[in-house]
């Protein structure tokens, strides 16, 4: 089981006690707006996604819990891809801004590396969410184009953006 500490944060895998806090971020349109999870739209499916991804993958699935008073803010994982892995975060509304993503994928990225034992660490984000395109470059991640499109639920196009870091230049960065 692996957990790691920030200055402020503490990145450790889910537990059962998340349930209410984990739910409360996937059924906020504005968390999963663009995330695979916005399709939870049931108690059952969030069950479903609570017990087969979040407590049953203690590798790749982190929960963020804030170290000054042990909330759970959100999530990040790691999902195994083509390339290397591609790594999808969120946090609830109130701790958008704070750098805690970066933060947390700061650390996270040299376990991507060196124990999941990645070449490429890319992830996604919508055109319409740019400050999602910050935090990545915040990470190190470098700016690889637009990925695909798609309609949104509202009938919006969606411009899908790809970020991409290797192993090579995450060394680089952290000599």
């Amino acid at each position: 089981m692996a957990q790691f500490e920030t200055e402020r944060l503490i990145l450790r895998p889910m537990t059962t006690a998340d349930y209410d806090a984990l739910a409360d971020m996937i059924f906020d349109p504005q968390v999963v707006a663009y995330l695979r999870y916005r399709r939870v739209q049931s108690a059952d499916a969030f069950e479903q996604v609570f017990t087969e991804h979040f407590l049953a993958d203690r590798t790749r699935v982190f929960g963020i819990e804030r170290r000054r008073d042990h909330q759970l803010i959100g999530f990040y994982e790691f999902h195994d891809a083509e390339a290397g892995g591609e790594l999808t975060y969120a946090l609830r509304p109130d701790a958008w801004g704070q750098g805690y993503v970066a933060e947390a994928g700061n650390r996270l990225m040299g376990y991507g590396f060196e124990t999941l034992n990645y070449q490429t660490i890319e992830a996604h984000y919508a055109s319409v969410n740019p400050n999602s395109g910050r935090v990545m470059a915040k990470m190190g991640m470098q700016d690889a184009g637009e990925l695909h499109t798609f309609t949104s639920d509202r009938g919006e196009l969606i411009h899908v953006m790809r970020y991409v870091l290797t192993k090579q230049a995450w060394q680089r960065l952290s000599a």
